[in-house]
């Protein structure tokens, strides 16, 4: 296998700043996603509310449904890490896209007829978990596919602005459709949403990739990919870092509904107007990132990110006030945005062909998969301490973990420069 790294970007100008996108697949593929995205924000609002509404007003469903939706990705990610390594990346997209909107369709019928029972919405959420521990290294992998090499970099900063962009409109328009129509129209409209997508990638062709020579079964394969990481500190502390992040600051996503509604009293609209505002602070990151020059400036961002992440969420905790929160909201956003595209970046540059399913699976297990280990925590403990001291809680342990990394990268560092002894 080759372990040959991806070239450093080149540096970026104006005119420049969507190379991406002179790519017809990366074209079609930016295109697909862009309602795709924003149903899945409106998802999100829609599924924290019903499951909140079922779960008569309780934090630990809500832990539960993010431990559904999300520890699939912890528990499978190895696995699905192969796969993708072994697999045409984009009919498994492909696949995983419309196994979503069979369960999301499913889940506006059962809705809509006042079927639905927490139970049930649980149960839902848990087959859409187990299909996003395919879809999203899939589609991390795929973005290589669709683009050339010195453009990759790009084509990660647009898919955060479309991601982000959609924030904007997303979580307000789920908070408004929640509020006048129910959380079954949401679902609805969901469903409909992931349909261009799907036609975007079955129309689409993809040169083939050269087939890498396999020399083991699945375990050998995974255990190929831990090797890796055992032998590249820097992927390693880049991944902790991811960890860390979406550990810290699960507190504020999986339970802005009751942040909404029990401390800052703004109801479904006052949860969809936070998430908005986290999405300006996450997509001027992204623009940000799209204009970056190249790789290297990029390589303490993860940790300066993580840093500024804890103090905006131990700000948040200490807040009462809608509009002061308001104003939090947007540094946490593009903290978290900063913190996941630049650590994507690095690991896309400096990884195998060969190896990237499995790299891009780590990437989501940390990412996502540690987010419901955090739910469920945090569950448990804000029923106990309250939401606000909690989010503080999760802000210095955010603090602390990063200032641990960082002298960890400071004393590898050292031991590298240092001489040997006589």
């Amino acid at each position: 296998m080759s372990t040959a790294r991806l070239p450093l970007a080149p540096k970026k100008s104006l005119r420049s700043a969507g190379s991406a996108l002179r790519h017809p697949n990366y074209r079609r593929f930016f295109g697909g996603q862009l309602l795709s995205v924003i149903g899945n924000w409106i998802h999100t609002i829609a599924l924290g509310w019903l499951i909140w509404r079922l779960g008569v007003a309780s934090p630990v469903m809500l832990g539960l449904l993010a431990f559904c939706s999300q520890g699939p990705i912890l528990i499978f990610g190895l696995f699905t890490g192969v796969i993708v390594d072994r697999c045409d990346r984009r009919k498994l997209v492909l696949a995983t896209q419309i196994g979503l909107t069979v369960l999301v369709s499913m889940l506006a019928i059962l809705t809509l007829n006042h079927w639905i029972t927490a139970r049930i919405a649980i149960f839902i959420a848990l087959g859409l978990g187990l299909i996003s521990a395919f879809d999203l290294p899939g589609r991390q992998s795929l973005v290589v596919d669709l683009v050339e090499y010195n453009d990759l970099g790009n084509a990660l900063a647009l898919n955060s602005v479309i991601f982000n962009g959609a924030r904007l409109i997303g979580p307000a328009l789920g908070g408004l459709l929640v509020d006048k129509l129910g959380e079954g129209w949401c679902f609805a409209f969901i469903a409909l949403s992931y349909v261009p997508l799907i036609l975007f990638l079955a129309g689409m062709r993809i040169p083939q990739r050269p087939p890498t020579v396999r020399t083991g079964g699945l375990l050998a394969e995974m255990a190929e990919g831990l090797r890796f990481l055992r032998h590249d500190a820097d992927a390693l502390r880049i991944l902790l870092l991811v960890g860390l992040c979406s550990l810290t600051s699960v507190p504020y996503f999986s339970f802005l509904p009751m942040l909404a509604d029990r401390v800052l009293k703004g109801g479904p609209a006052g949860s969809g107007i936070l998430m908005s505002i986290t999405g300006i602070g996450a997509l001027v990151a992204a623009l940000r990132l799209a204009y970056s020059s190249s790789i290297e400036p990029m390589r303490p961002w993860p940790l300066w990110a993580a840093l500024m992440l804890g103090i905006a969420q131990i700000c948040l905790g200490l807040s009462h006030l809608f509009w002061l929160s308001a104003l939090i909201a947007a540094p946490i956003g593009y903290a978290i945005l900063t913190q996941n595209l630049t650590s994507n970046s690095l690991l896309q540059h400096q990884v195998p062909d060969g190896l990237r399913g499995r790299l891009m699976s780590f990437y989501s297990m940390m990412l996502i998969g540690t987010v419901p280990i955090g739910a469920i925590i945090c569950g448990g403990v804000a029923e106990i301490m309250g939401l606000p001291l909690t989010m503080i809680v999760g802000g210095l342990l955010c603090l602390a973990g990063a200032a641990a990394i960082a002298a960890w990268e400071r004393y590898g560092t050292r031991r590298r420069l240092s001489p040997p002894h006589s």
